[in-house]
């Protein structure tokens, strides 16, 4: 009778024991995610000594009063252990015996990179700037598990920067379209950042350009790249417009023969590809 009633207690025991296996992970990361979340400070009771030391000498309480700013959260510390954060606005009775209150500004904030020297995705150096726009979401985070969050962002966004930038070329970067390098940028500071309490909202590119030393050389392979296409549309343009002024001129009821048409075809092309003003001749 013993045995059984063992056997029937250890049943729920196992099923236990296999449950922790399956859900262990999940339950230990949702375990670790709510005790890294801001939670309400207890600001009267925050710790049995304050409790009593600020019973035994009450008129400590006359520095309890704390106002709390629009925009501005605050961590609370009591003999330096976090206990709490303070979120809402307004005026605080706060326990004043071993109580120390870090506090964050939650306002939007911008901050830009100034030219930081990459080497693209071609082996090109090049000078890139900018912009950051941010914002703090939570005090423990900003104020507790780093020493200061507005200097962590100012550290890691110009790496992140030049990582993303080297990913692509000169030209991909300058163009952008579809917003795939400002949210590659966005993405993957908002990734670092985030130990920090810091919510990325904008990560854009404000200035843009080749490197001094090759700036020159950049600049007339360009003028050559635009002098190409430039000449590919006009050699195009007058084929088109020669063709037409043959049949157009054929239309008209005009015979043209064989050596007529071919000249003047040449002809018109060699005006429209010119670069000088040209002399029309005739044959006599």
């Amino acid at each position: 009778m013993a045995e059984m009633t063992t056997q029937a207690a250890s049943v729920p025991l196992v099923q236990r024991q296999a449950a922790q296996m399956v859900l262990g992970a999940p339950l230990q990361e949702s375990m670790v995610a709510h005790l890294d979340e801001d939670v309400e400070a207890n600001l009267c009771c925050p710790n049995g000594l304050s409790c009593v030391l600020s019973t035994i000498c009450f008129c400590s309480w006359i520095g309890g009063l704390k106002t709390i700013e629009q925009n501005e959260h605050a961590a609370v510390m009591v003999w330096g252990k976090y206990v709490g954060s303070i979120t809402e606005p307004g005026m605080k009775i706060i326990n004043p015996v071993g109580t120390e209150l870090r506090r964050v500004s939650t306002a939007r904030q911008t901050m830009d990179v100034q030219e930081l020297k990459v080497v693209d995705a071609r082996g090109n150096p090049i000078m890139i700037s900018g912009n950051i726009a941010y914002q703090v979401y939570s005090v423990k985070k900003s104020r507790v598990d780093v020493v200061d969050a507005y200097s962590y962002v100012h550290r890691q966004a110009p790496m992140i920067l030049r990582k993303v930038a080297s990913r692509h070329s000169y030209d991909d970067l300058r163009a952008d379209l579809t917003g795939q390098v400002q949210d590659a940028l966005k993405n993957s500071l908002q990734a670092v950042v985030a130990d920090a309490g810091v919510k990325i909202t904008q990560f854009d590119l404000t200035d843009l350009s080749y490197a001094p030393e090759i700036a020159q050389s950049m600049l007339v392979k360009q003028q050559a790249e635009a002098m190409i296409e430039a000449r590919r549309l006009i050699t195009g343009s007058a084929v088109t417009i020669a063709c037409d002024a043959a049949k157009q001129v054929k239309t008209l009821g005009h015979e043209l023969s064989k050596e007529t048409e071919d000249q003047l075809i040449k002809n018109v092309l060699t005006v429209i590809c010119s670069h000088q003003g040209v002399t029309p001749t005739m044959a006599v």
